[in-house]
């Protein structure tokens, strides 16, 4: 049985960019982590994809499998060659908090996401 949160996630590629969209009170199980990082793979290794945009309403710290997903999909992403992520969240120093769990991904950290498209431009 999917955890709720899994039905709350999305990932989609979007004008080549992968946009991530975690919400609030999201929790994975170790299967539901998985089918994140999947997800976050597959767009990240789509033609013509160059950056990655997470949007988080997730509260900090990340759920242990939440943390190891977006970890592993960063490492995807810089295997394919998109190092530049955009972590936009509501509060800045919830999504700084984030991006400074992604290694090897370069990242920019919004407050809205207005901002953080203007920089993708």
């Amino acid at each position: 049985m999917p955890n709720v949160g899994e039905l709350e996630w999305e990932v989609r590629v979007e004008e080549g960019t992968a946009v991530v969209e975690l919400p609030r009170r999201l929790t994975l199980d170790e299967r539901g982590a998985d089918r994140l990082y999947g997800a976050i793979e597959r767009a990240v290794s789509r033609s013509g994809v160059d950056r990655v945009a997470v949007f988080v309403d997730v509260e900090h710290p990340l759920d242990g499998s939440l943390h190891d997903a977006l970890v592993r999909g960063a490492r995807a992403a810089a295997t394919e060659g998109v190092i530049d992520w955009h972590v936009v969240g509501e509060y800045e120093t919830k999504a700084t908090a984030v991006a400074r769990e992604l290694p090897e991904v370069e990242t920019a950290v919004f407050a809205d996401e207005q901002r953080a498209q203007t920089r993708a431009v």
